[in-house]
Formats: C-alpha cells, structure tokens, sequence
C-alpha cells in the first residue's frame, strides 16, 4: 500500500511549521523569567523533543503500524481510545495560544486602525477545509511552504543581525537554575514536536538511512529557534520581556528601513502564510483523532466540531486571553510534558524492549 508521506517531506514539515509559532510571543513571556538565559530554557525543550523524535523513529523503523494500531495492540480498545482522546485534549491545548496570539498580533500590527473579527475568520475556513484533507496534504504544503519559512527568516534575521550584541546573553546561567527550568516548563505549549512524528507513523516507510536527514532537519529547526532568540535578546536585553511581537520587533530598528519604510513586513507576511498551516495542523490532527474515535461516518462532523471549539474559545473568550495563557502555561504544563514527550518516549521504549525479548526468545 502506498503511504501517504515521504521521509523529505517529514523533514521539510520540521522545518516549514515548527519553528514558527515560536517566534511571536514565546521570547517575551521566556524573557521574563529566564532573561539572558532564554535560550538555555528553551534548549532543554528541543533536546526533550529530540530524544521523543528519536524514540518514535526508532520504534518506526521495527514496525509498520499506525500509533493508534500500537495501542489497540498494547491495551484493549476502550483504553486505547482514552488514551486517543487524552490526544485530542493535547492538540486542542496546543492549539489555542498560537491561534489566539496570531488573531492578536493581526489586529496590533496590521489592522491596527479598525481591528475586527472579520479579519481572522478566513483562518477558520483554511483550517476548516484542510481538517477534510488526508495526511498528505501536510506533506505537499511541507513541499512547497518551507522556502517561504527558510526565506523570509533570513531576510529577518539579516536585517537585525547587526543591531543586535550578541554578547548579552553571557554569563550563561546567572539567572539560576530554577529560573532556565521554570522557563522550559513553561514554553511547554509551545514546543511537543516530536507528538507529531508519533501521527506519522505507519504513515510512511523509513529506512536507516533516513535517520540522519529528519536529525538535520530537526536540528535545522533548533537552530533557527535558538539563533532567533538570541538576536532578540541581544537587541532588547533587560526590556526582551516587554516586546511581545517578537517577530515585528526584531528588525524595525535597522538603518535601512528607518530610511526605506518598513520592507520587512513582505518578510512577516511571507512568513505568516506558513504560519496560517502551523497554527491549523494541532486542529487538523484533532479532527483526525474524534473521527477515528467516534468512527464518524460523515467527513464534516469532526472538523466542524473541532473548528468551532476553536473559534468560540479564539472570538468570544479573547478578552480572557492573558487568564488563559496562565492557565495553559502554568497548570497545564504538565499534561503536555507526559503526552507530548514522556507518554510517547516510554511507549517507544517498552514496544521496542518487547519486540527484542520476543525476537530472543524465538
């Protein structure tokens, strides 16, 4: 049976959504709490998110099963749909701030004049259309949408690369311990990656060789994560925490567009028709799962239910924004960590164990 992806376009998938939704207001909220060291907190998520990539792939390579078949084979049906379920909570969760702090960044940024709802509901019916497309939709938008991100970050980045000291997020770790760690709890709903490569399994057919391009791929995506964040901090130092559009703030002091205009903007925009697909994939996997789950016999159903918990949450709970971002960030942290990195790690790890006790016991 053909799968639906291909290993490049699982590469270019890390490179062309995961890096973005990282870049508007997670630097500020990490930059007041960990300040200079930043970058340190958010590392540890990237590293954690690695090893669950790594877990996952390795589990892929022995088998050809979809995660929901591994779980029907680990548990009965009833737990595996709880389980299933409790991935749905996950990608709804993961969801709301990106979507929320785009709506935001939208109304702050480019319609500050007459900022209205009417502006964002197309996001809802992009989202909408795509939760009725099969997985290899992400892998053909992966193809195409990763030069918009890879190009439009460059252009970023040059124009703010020489405003910027990079000398500021020294001495590495004053802030304490305690702070760079509270600081990766909480970019926790930001970060979870690996949870999509769990979804692509069975999806599509691995080969040893493939390991070392979805690391560089991945990498690619740490660096480009880690390397904006310290421009930032470089550029803003003790006031990084007040810039809450990180991805607006960074270039709007360099020398050629003070004489220009702001030509960075057809960058930002560049940028932001990836975004659109990265802020819509946690929707599009939650459609996935309800129908799976309910066994939805009508296309429409699961994405219409999961899009309108969306809108109504983004539209009428806006002006709770900040009392969600606590929410999430600080009580929700935890069901993240254990689904999004520490469920699919130990899952990995005890099928794999399994598997070879079985292969040395026959």
């Amino acid at each position: 049976m053909q799968k639906q992806l291909k290993t490049r376009q699982i590469c270019l998938f890390f490179i062309a959504f995961c890096p973005i939704t990282k870049l508007f207001t997670m630097p500020s909220i990490i930059a007041s709490i960990s300040k200079n060291d930043l970058w340190l907190s958010v590392l540890f998520n990237v590293l954690i998110d690695f090893f669950t990539i790594i877990c996952i792939y390795r589990l892929s390579l022995k088998s050809d099963k979809t995660f929901l078949r591994h779980l029907e084979d680990a548990f009965n049906k009833p737990i595996s749909k709880i389980i299933y379920l409790c991935y749905f909570a996950y990608f709804i969760f993961k969801s709301i701030l990106p979507i929320i702090e785009q709506k935001d960044y939208i109304d702050a940024t480019l319609y500050l004049s007459m900022p209205s709802v009417i502006y964002f509901i197309p996001f809802f019916i992009v989202a909408f259309y795509l939760s009725l497309k099969q997985l290899r939709i992400l892998g053909r938008l992966s193809d195409v949408l990763f030069l918009f991100t890879l190009v439009s970050y460059i252009v970023l980045i040059s124009l703010s690369f020489n405003n910027s000291d990079l000398t500021d997020i020294l001495p590495v770790g004053i802030t304490g311990a305690k702070n760079v760690f509270k600081g990766t709890y909480c970019a926790l709903s930001w970060f979870g990656d690996g949870v999509f490569f769990l979804f692509f399994m069975g999806n599509f057919k691995p080969k040893k060789s493939d390991g070392i391009k979805i690391v560089l791929s991945y990498f690619i995506n740490a660096f480009m994560i880690l390397f904006f964040l310290v421009i930032f901090y470089g550029i803003f130092n003790s006031i990084a925490f007040r810039q809450r559009f990180a991805l607006t703030e960074i270039a709007k002091y360099t020398s050629v567009i003070s004489n220009t205009g702001r030509f960075d903007y057809f960058a930002i925009i560049s940028l932001m028709f990836s975004n659109i697909i990265s802020i819509a994939i946690p929707l599009f996997f939650a459609s996935k799962i309800l129908a799976q789950v309910f066994n939805a016999k009508n296309i429409y159903i699961a994405p219409i239910i999961v899009v309108s918990i969306s809108f109504i949450v983004t539209v009428f709970f806006y002006q709770y924004y900040y009392s969600i971002q606590r929410f999430l960030v600080v009580y929700v942290g935890w069901f993240l960590l254990t689904f999004g990195n520490l469920f699919p790690i130990i899952f990995s790890i005890t099928l794999l164990k399994g598997e070879r006790y079985e292969r040395t016991k026959n």
